[in-house]
């Protein structure tokens, strides 16, 4: 069975300029200090993959 590199593994939380927080792949990132909006194609919104738990 073959083993994952490590760095597929790790994910850091980045945001954009606006405030808006994404979850990316280490290795997705170019700069991780400076996050351009190519880099973000590759990554989650927490916004947007919020889940609805009712009322």
């Amino acid at each position: 069975m073959a083993t994952k590199d490590t760095h597929e593994q790790r994910f850091v939380w980045v945001k954009d300029k606006a405030g808006n927080e994404y979850v990316c792949r280490v290795m997705d990132l170019k700069n991780p200090k400076k996050v351009s909006k190519e880099d973000l194609k590759n990554c989650i919104d927490d916004a947007s993959r919020a889940i609805n738990i009712g009322d």
